[in-house]
């Protein structure tokens, strides 16, 4: 295998900069591997981050994972959220990435390490160009336990996502369109009358000003955000490096409401969203939403992922555009040091 590609632990502004543009292009790409994201955890203290880049012979990258490392000496921990990522067609390298995973844990002095993977729970072909599937029991990654004991920190759990079609004998919106149910499309239609005005945030206070708006709302429904003061760098280099789009929605010239979409893995990512509560009747989540598809057809995209979080009532909203949910398999943990970990887990600071 190591004849055949080139395994590379690297913090190389080049070698990231050609692992972003990687993530960008290929299908499989996620948002949670992207050295933005990544980057962003160092606001906090403890917190350092490396990636493994796999390239061909011919100096291709076909695919890495970039991994979170924190704690104190002594007390550290490894995490990969939804990597590795692998080209279709170089499979083969599953087991050597999740070996080298392990093998940096333990150069590390990691006591526990943890790796969620894109990897279908159920073999679907129509989304195997956007995850990996079909490894063997024996896998290495297999070797271990289920589920996480990080109790702060996931990978999403897989696709809630609307497939786009491009056929000859109807337009892919068309086809979509077909897809949404009465309650959608009278909402979307509602919308449409109501004069709403889309425009893209790209200035620090136009960001700002969205992020204030889905702040307000997760507030309303219980859930945390980061602070702007350690999102701030991270949506702009994102946003500036053509990663992240900020649709907002204004009425009458005032933004009502907003959403931050990665525009990574040759898809739209929906992340957060919010509406000013004031304005719910004018249905801006419905033509927001129904915009981005718009977004995705000119672009070809043949996937738009609305995300997996959310309370019912968010549910409802995306199974009424036909969101179809695809699970990623479970967390995988491994405990190197027995002893570190009961520690902590006495002191009950940060292990379950």
């Amino acid at each position: 295998m190591q004849n055949q590609y080139n395994f590379t632990w690297t913090k190389e502004e080049d070698d990231i900069a050609a692992w972003d543009k990687f993530l960008k292009n290929d299908p499989r790409g996620h948002s949670q591997q992207v050295s933005h994201y990544l980057r962003s955890f160092t606001k906090y203290p403890f917190f350092n981050y490396d990636f493994l880049i796999v390239k061909t012979n011919q100096d291709k990258i076909i695919g890495g994972i970039g991994v979170l490392i924190f704690g104190i000496p002594y007390f550290k921990v490894l995490v990969a959220l939804n990597g590795p990522i692998i080209s279709m067609g170089h499979e083969i390298i599953f087991d050597d990435i999740i070996e080298q995973f392990l093998g940096k844990a333990k150069k590390n002095k990691a006591f526990y390490c943890q790796l969620k993977a894109p990897l279908l729970k159920k073999l679907d072909r129509s989304y195997s160009q956007y995850a990996l599937w079909g490894f063997k029991k024996d896998s290495l990654f297999y070797s271990g336990e289920k589920g996480r004991k990080l109790s702060f920190i996931g990978g999403t759990k897989g696709f809630k996502c609307i497939r786009i079609e491009y056929r000859e004998d109807i337009s892919p919106y068309k086809n979509i369109w077909n897809g949404f149910n009465k309650n959608t499309k009278r909402n979307i239609k509602k919308a449409y009358s109501n004069k709403l005005e889309l425009k893209y945030a790209r200035t620090t206070q136009e960001v700002n000003e969205a992020y204030e708006i889905i702040k307000l709302v997760a507030k309303y429904q219980n859930y945390r955000l980061r602070p702007w003061s350690k999102m701030r760098s991270f949506l702009m280099d994102m946003i500036q490096d053509n990663l992240c789009i900020v649709p907002c929605c204004y009425s009458e010239g005032v933004m009502i409401g907003a959403l931050i979409e990665f525009d990574i893995g040759r898809r739209l990512n929906y992340v957060y969203g919010g509406v000013l509560r004031n304005s719910q009747d004018l249905k801006v989540g419905h033509f927001l939403h129904n915009e981005m598809l718009k977004y995705s057809i000119e672009r070809r995209y043949e996937l738009y992922d609305l995300g997996v979080m959310g309370n019912e009532g968010v549910y409802q909203f995306k199974r009424g555009f036909g969101a179809r949910k695809v699970e990623f398999e479970n967390t995988r943990h491994w405990i190197l040091n027995s002893f570190k970990q009961n520690l902590l887990l006495k002191s009950k600071r940060i292990i379950k």
